[in-house]
C-alpha cells in the first residue's frame, strides 16, 4: 500500500464567508502511468515520482488538502472512461477519519456518476455534511484490482465555514 498525492499541492480551499466552492480534479491514471513525475508520495510531497503503474488495492491519493474549518457538504465521482482491462477495479471518497464518508466503493468499469447518498456516513439522516476541526485530505481509496486506464473526475461541494484560532488554517 502506498499514499500518493499530486506534486506539492497545499489546501484547496481559501476562506469564503460568503458561498460555497465545488472542489474538482479530474483525474487521468493512463496520464500518470505515463507522466509519473505528477504525483509524488504523501510522505515527501515535493519529491517526483520516477515511475508509476497504477493504483493497486489499499492504495490512496490525496486529492483535496483541506483546512481546518471548512465543511464538506457532499461529494462524489463521474467515470469518464472505464479501465479498459481492470473490471473490478474501484475507490471510494473519505478521509483519515472514514474512508467512504462521501462515497462508497465505485467501480470504474463503465461510465457512471456516483455521489453521497442519505446512508453514506458524511450524508446520513442525522447530518448533512461534515465539519473539519483540523487540517485533512479527502482521498481516494483504491480497492480490488490495479487500475490502470480509467478517467475520472471527482468533487466536493462545501465551503470554509469559519476560523479556528490555533487550528491549522
Amino acid at each position: 500500500m502506498a499514499e500518493y498525492q499530486f506534486l506539492g499541492e497545499g489546501n484547496a480551499v481559501p476562506y469564503d464567508a460568503f458561498g460555497y466552492t465545488v472542489l474538482r480534479k479530474f483525474i487521468d491514471v493512463a496520464d500518470l502511468v505515463l507522466y509519473p513525475q505528477k504525483l509524488a508520495l504523501a510522505s515527501t510531497p515535493t519529491v517526483p515520482l520516477s515511475a508509476f503503474t497504477g493504483f493497486a488495492s489499499g492504495d490512496i491519493l490525496n486529492v483535496f488538502h483541506i483546512p481546518a474549518g471548512f465543511v464538506g457538504v457532499c461529494g462524489g465521482s463521474y467515470i469518464e472512461t472505464a479501465d479498459s482491462t481492470q473490471t473490478t477495479a474501484a475507490f471510494a471518497i473519505g478521509d483519515g477519519g472514514n474512508t467512504a464518508g462521501f462515497q462508497a466503493a465505485a467501480a470504474v468499469d463503465g461510465a457512471s456518476w456516483q455521489g453521497t447518498l442519505d446512508n453514506d456516513a458524511y450524508g446520513g439522516a442525522t447530518r448533512t455534511g461534515y465539519g473539519y476541526i483540523v487540517a485533512d485530505t479527502i482521498d481516494l481509496l483504491f480497492s480490488v484490482q490495479t487500475m490502470i486506464d480509467a478517467a475520472f473526475h471527482v468533487y466536493i461541494i462545501g465551503c470554509k465555514a469559519f476560523d479556528l484560532l490555533g487550528a491549522d488554517v
